[in-house]
């Protein structure tokens, strides 16, 4: 596991419109995909990634994922101090069997990618739909959506309270034992949030806040 990027990213084009936002960029190894079990890997968030982030905006990656028949994966991740998991998608194309179409790229979930009055925005059971029988999924971001549902599912409310420190875990569950492995490379868990005041930081604020009311009177 590796740590790429932790600051303010200010004006950066990320989240131009929160000036005290800051950035979480953590990488770690894939695995195998094979049989039918859950594969997993974990990033733990901690102190020396500084002061922990709250109000989080989650996007996960998944680098050099390759896997026939994508209706076979369920895909989530955890939070495993607080217990709470978000959904990145799961028995795409629905049915007994799910899409046949194949992943051999990379790919980004995010919320920032759901936009319903927006129609040239595509969902991955869509873009599965297009791909149609042994076609590749091209390399894009989509948004979230449930096990065996098209609908879109929020990671961010998914995390909602939760900080950014801790174990986070993706798990790759194959649903399909004969055949049609594959591989994740690597995957990427990005974090964007504002810092969480020092406790003395809290307390000054709260003393400035009173003085001002004081002025007032």
């Amino acid at each position: 596991m590796t740590t790429r990027l932790l600051g303010m990213v200010g004006g950066i084009a990320l989240c131009p419109s929160i000036a005290s936002a800051a950035l979480i960029l953590e990488t770690a190894s894939g695995f195998e995909i094979n049989g039918s079990e859950i594969h997993s890997s974990s990033i733990v968030i901690g102190s020396e990634h500084g002061t922990p982030l709250q109000n989080l905006s989650i996007e996960v990656q998944l680098v050099g994922l390759q896997h026939d028949w994508i209706g076979d994966l369920v895909v989530t991740l955890t939070h495993v101090e607080s217990g709470a998991t978000a959904s990145l998608f799961g028995g795409v194309g629905g049915g007994s069997f799910g899409s046949p179409a194949e992943f051999d790229g990379a790919y980004s979930f995010s919320d920032a990618w759901y936009d319903p009055s927006d129609p040239t925005v595509r969902s991955l059971w869509q873009a599965a739909d297009d791909a149609g029988f042994g076609g590749v999924i091209p390399s894009l971001p989509f948004y979230a959506t449930g096990n065996g549902s098209s609908d879109y599912v929020s990671m961010d409310a998914a995390f909602a309270g939760d900080l950014s420190s801790g174990t986070w875990r993706l798990d790759v569950e194959d649903t399909f034992a004969a055949g049609d492995d594959g591989t994740l490379f690597k995957w990427v868990l990005i974090i964007e949030g504002t810092p969480v005041p020092a406790p003395g930081a809290v307390a000054l604020l709260g003393l400035a806040g009173l003085a001002g009311r004081r002025r007032r009177h």
